[in-house]
């Protein structure tokens, strides 16, 4: 079914395990960004409106617990060309992961030369975004419409306390509609904090 709803179990990264606000150092990547096509500037404003919007609220994210109104998130070209890297991976192989493929469309895999699948970190230094604190990604497939994507992800108490929480600063976001019979939209959303 085209609009049936998958979703993925987003992704929080730190360095290290357990609750350490842990500081990555600076990635020594030799970044080879992915031929993302330019977003134009109205796409642009309505991704960083429906989630600042949704920031600008103070929310219950499920056993998350509650998050106050949050600071609004800027707009990185580095998070949106990872975001979209990672769009077009999941559209070529037409399955929702947030893993890469390792496969020809898994770009920083292949441009990294990785003996494995990218991680959206591995994607996110690769296209640039390398003095990072903290990282996040959101995926969902299924859903055609930003805001029917958005409300997922705000029913979803994990992709829900990515979007509000008060440490990230960045923000890049991506869409693709696969091509096929059972074609789905596939969605990636990257959150970070600079250091």
């Amino acid at each position: 079914m085209r609009y049936s709803f998958l979703m993925g179990v987003c992704c929080l990264l730190f360095v290290g395990c357990g609750t350490k606000n842990l500081h990555y150092k600076q990635s020594h990547v030799v970044s080879h960004p992915y031929p993302a096509p330019q977003i134009d500037v109205s796409t642009k404003k309505r991704y960083l409106n429906a989630l600042n919007a949704m920031r600008s609220k103070g929310r219950r994210c499920g056993s998350k617990g509650y998050y106050a109104a949050a600071p609004t998130l800027a707009w990185s070209d580095a998070l949106y060309r990872a975001a979209y890297e990672h769009s077009a991976d999941m559209s070529a192989q037409n399955r929702l992961m947030h893993g890469g493929s390792h496969t020809s469309s898994d770009w920083t895999a292949k441009v990294q030369h990785l003996v494995r699948a990218s991680n959206f970190k591995d994607r996110i230094e690769n296209n640039g975004y390398k003095q990072w604190r903290k990282l996040a990604q959101n995926i969902a497939s299924g859903m055609p419409t930003l805001n029917s994507t958005m409300q997922q992800w705000r029913e979803s108490e994990q992709h829900c306390a990515n979007i509000m929480n008060p440490a990230f600063t960045a923000f890049g976001m991506a869409h693709i509609v696969a091509k096929g019979t059972n074609a789905l939209d596939y969605w990636t959303q990257n959150f970070a904090a600079h250091q």
